[in-house]
């Protein structure tokens, strides 16, 4: 078995930066059109409220094993030589591989039909953050 030499400071750094990343998207670039996007009222924003620490506490946590996941995946790009380009095209790849395509399934197959604004809005939150999580990662000494 591989061992990953894991930097556990820069996978928190990259659960931090991904709370940032959503809190920026979320909010001034993308909050109001999402929020109209998604039929978001005062009401079910008052209801959301309430379950806001476990929401942001899970999400938190997702984050976290994200980072962890991209981690292996960057060491095994390049084991031992990992640099801002191989961090990038691996966050990338990433994102192309995984996000985007399990996104697209979610989409076609919605009984819903949703606005594909609204698709590109939360997989660009998720490209954004992996890309940002690939930069963490590639700067950050390894174990």
């Amino acid at each position: 078995m591989f061992l990953v030499p894991i930097n556990y400071v820069a996978i928190l750094l990259c659960g931090v930066a991904a709370m940032v990343v959503g809190f920026v998207w979320y909010g001034p670039l993308f909050g109001k059109e999402w929020m109209g996007l998604v039929g978001m009222t005062k009401e079910k924003m008052e209801k959301a409220k309430a379950d806001m620490t476990k929401t942001y506490g899970l999400s938190f946590l997702s984050s976290l094993i994200m980072a962890y996941a991209l981690a292996h995946f960057v060491w095994f790009t390049a084991p031992g030589s990992v640099d801002l380009t191989v961090g990038v095209k691996t966050a990338l790849w990433a994102w192309v591989g995984f996000v985007a395509t399990t996104a697209v399934s979610g989409y076609l197959y919605s009984p819903e039909k949703k606005p594909m604004k609204l698709f590109v809005i939360d997989t660009g939150y998720y490209l954004a953050t992996l890309l940002v999580m690939g930069v963490i990662l590639a700067l950050m000494p390894w174990g």
